[in-house]
């Protein structure tokens, strides 16, 4: 057999055993055991966000009630003033009577921002749990697909490891420098080797000009200008 022949013989067995690699990864259980795990690992990010709004609310919230207390002090000392000064005094109790207003408008707000987080802590609680839930069925059909996938995915992967210890079997009958070259060229497009069809190259299709079929029919190895595959005879 000649060193192309055999490549040729090597590369038929190789591609049979990417083809059912390929069957595995294409596999219809297979996606969907991906689009499961995706799925999972988005609600846990969602999770995990919703986690930290609530930290962040949970802080801030704090800081209004101790905000809160201090505004209501304020308010109760400025009625105490209030009582102490002389109602004749009109300018003192206008000052006053300004302060108050303020002070309440303050508390007003603080009251309203509080009444506010308080509903989208309601809210963020009502996510959490829908997540919660979403999350425990998606782990429950991911499971269930695994343990499908893996019975399904045993024979052909017993099949590719039989094809690929055939074609492993055939790389000592191939020159060392062509099957580097060949292992290299597989790098970017497949099969990596081409035959010689009508005066083209069977991988794209190309018309070569008559000096490069010469060489091929005089047993050169060339490489196609378009598409990069070695082609043989």
């Amino acid at each position: 057999m000649s060193n192309f022949e055999a490549l040729w013989t090597f590369q038929t067995e190789d591609i049979k055993a990417d083809t059912i690699a390929n069957e595995i990864r294409r596999s219809p259980t297979r996606q969907k055991l991906e689009r499961s795990r995706d799925f999972i690992l988005e609600r846990q990010k969602q999770y995990k966000q919703i986690e930290d709004s609530i930290s962040g609310l949970a802080d801030r919230k704090e800081m209004l009630e101790q905000a809160l207390a201090r505004a209501v002090d304020r308010l109760d000392q400025l009625r105490g003033r209030m009582n102490g000064l002389d109602p004749e005094d009109e300018a003192s109790v206008e000052a006053m009577v300004r302060e108050m207003s303020d002070a309440r408008e303050e508390l007003h707000s603080f009251e309203a921002e509080l009444s506010h987080m308080n509903s989208d802590a309601g809210a963020y609680d009502k996510q959490l749990r829908s997540v919660r839930v979403e999350a425990a069925k998606a782990k429950q059909a991911f499971d269930q697909l695994k343990v499908d996938y893996e019975n399904e995915s045993k024979t052909k992967k017993e099949e590719l490891e039989a094809q690929r210890a055939r074609a492993k079997a055939l790389e000592s009958s191939v020159e060392p420098d062509l099957l580097a070259e060949y292992m290299a060229i597989k790098k970017h497009i497949t099969p990596p080797v081409s035959r010689l069809q009508f005066g083209q190259c069977s991988g794209c299709n190309t018309s070569l000009p008559s000096a490069t079929l010469s060489k091929i029919r005089n047993g050169v190895l060339v490489e196609c200008e378009t598409c990069g595959r070695m082609i043989i005879q």
